[in-house]
């Protein structure tokens, strides 16, 4: 694609998750886009885009990489696991600055994901809060809810709860999370909210441990409200795709619908680049360009 059209700043965290780094250890950092010509809720919707989806990598590893022992036998009161009995990440995700502990009762299994302030992530983005994942103890119920108590990412600030289901592998053996997300992200532009449903795949890379060489599709649907009450449908209406080998989105498109007037996202062909296209209402096409920036305290 040509660039440099129209140049765009990105303010939000770090994306290792379904779609950031390219080799995971890198990610697209503080996505949110000067508005110029381009509508203003697609803009900060696409910085939000960030944020989740380094929320979603660390309840997606946190859901399928982590080995507690006795996790799934017996019953114990909550515990904080020494040293040598520390959780085991077979994703090899977690920074060191992480905290584990697990809490078995009767019928369902907590585990806390803890981060102190300034916990520098493999991405180098700094992270703190928690998050709480409990799932049931059951052989037929998959669903696990996590929940976001003040995670923040680079500043950014997130609340809320996705709930999933996790399956180890789908119709075509690869591995996936798919359900509701409630949340809310505090950023420069003040607090917005995602209400919606969103389904990742991991369509490479899934039949071994590490994250470095998974390759994720994205799907879903969500409403996008701004802090001054504008809302937003959003659609991805083609699977949005991040390699592994790439910091970037670069295909899919999200579909954007307002007043009954829809504006499209388009991140591109396949190419690893950091442009996409925007195709307003009115039929106006701009390239934009995303760059990495961290939220202004």
């Amino acid at each position: 694609m040509k660039k440099n059209k129209f140049m765009v700043a990105i303010a939000t965290a770090a994306l290792t998750l379904f779609f950031t780094s390219c080799n995971k250890d890198e990610s697209v950092t503080d996505d949110a886009l000067e508005t110029g010509n381009v509508p203003e809720l697609v803009a900060l919707e696409t910085s939000i885009e960030a944020v989740e989806s380094t929320a979603d990598s660390y309840s997606l590893y946190a859901m399928s990489s982590l080995d507690f022992e006795s996790t799934t036998t017996g019953k114990s009161d909550s515990e904080k696991l020494p040293p040598e009995k520390r959780c085991h990440d077979r994703s090899g995700f977690f920074p060191d600055c992480t905290e584990f502990s697990k809490e078995v009762t009767d019928n369902t299994i907590t585990i806390t994901v803890s981060f102190p302030e300034n916990c520098i992530d493999r991405n180098g983005d700094v992270i703190s809060g928690t998050i709480t994942i409990v799932k049931s103890i059951s052989d037929t119920d998959r669903t696990r809810t996590a929940t976001f108590t003040d995670f923040t990412i680079n500043g950014h600030v997130i609340n809320g709860t996705k709930t999933h289901e996790f399956t180890a592998a789908n119709n075509d053996g690869n591995p996936q999370i798919s359900g509701s997300v409630d949340i809310s992200v505090e950023t420069d532009e003040g607090t917005v909210t995602k209400v919606g449903t969103r389904l990742v795949v991991i369509t490479s890379g899934g039949d071994t441990h590490t994250h470095a060489d998974d390759e994720k599709t994205i799907t879903g649907s969500h409403t996008f409200t701004d802090a001054e009450g504008n809302t937003r449908s959003v659609e991805i209406t083609t699977p949005l795709v991040k390699p592994a080998a790439c910091k970037y989105i670069v295909e899919g498109v999200k579909t954007y619908t307002k007043n009954g007037e829809t504006s499209s996202l388009d991140y591109g062909d396949g190419t690893c680049d950091n442009v996409g296209t925007l195709t307003e209402a009115d039929g106006t096409v701009t390239e934009i360009e995303l760059k990495r920036k961290r939220r202004k305290h």
